[in-house]
């Protein structure tokens, strides 16, 4: 039997704050995760009525109206509160956990969190709708990190406790896809993300064949 095949996960570490031990195949599927996501989200955004987003239909073309958005200072946006400081950090934090949860330090991972906040979304494809908000480019990833922090010492100890939150395993995983539903994509889709011998094994043995010749077989599993 091989052992595993890839960096032992962050969770199986002692807690640190410091320590910066960066996975990058896991890295970059959170990315992958968290861009596609944030795509499909503005893809969403885009049907929904401007009573819904505040966004101006201007009638000018995406190309130009993003051109106007991000070349203008930000403003300082009217979404509600909810918006503005309950789904904006939580969005911060999971891009803070995607990745803290692939080994990055709290550093790293609030940069990490102010690249696609400020860069991917503030004043990549939400530019195409309307002019980066002054609260978002601050509350998404400060506040993010706070929350993100909070929600990976969390999710470490639902996972030295078995996955278990008050006695159910159910709602501990619950907890934990709620927390960071990036890395956990990322585990259900790529299963080498996951120790070896729990997502593919390679054995090797001898072998006699009925008429007495000797062989040596080789056989891999894969659990999806």
């Amino acid at each position: 039997m091989i052992g595993p095949l890839v960096k032992p996960s962050i969770y199986d570490r002692p807690y640190s704050i410091d320590e910066n031990e960066v996975d990058s195949r896991l890295l970059t599927r959170n990315t992958v995760a968290l861009v596609g996501t944030g795509v499909a989200t503005m893809g969403f955004l885009y049907l929904m009525p401007s009573s819904f987003t505040n966004w101006e239909d201007d009638g000018k073309s995406p190309a130009k109206k993003w051109w106007d958005n991000v070349s203008r200072e930000p403003v300082w946006d009217s979404d509600d509160i909810f918006l503005n400081y309950v789904t904006h950090p939580y969005a911060g934090a999971i891009y803070y956990m995607g990745a803290r949860s692939a080994g990055a330090n709290a550093t790293y991972s609030l940069l990490y969190s102010f690249a696609l906040s400020t860069f991917f979304w503030e004043y990549g494809i939400e530019a195409f709708a309307e002019r980066p908000s002054i609260q978002d480019l601050i509350v998404t990833p400060l506040a993010g990190a706070v929350l993100g922090e909070w929600f990976y010492i969390s999710k470490r100890k639902i996972i030295e406790n078995g996955y278990e939150l008050w006695g159910s395993r159910g709602l501990g995983k619950t907890a934990v896809f709620l927390m960071d539903p990036m890395t956990e994509v990322s585990h259900l889709i790529w299963g080498d993300d996951k120790p070896v011998n729990e997502s593919f094994q390679l054995s090797s043995q001898p072998f006699m064949t009925r008429s007495g010749n000797i062989g040596y077989g080789i056989s891999m599993q894969f659990r999806f």
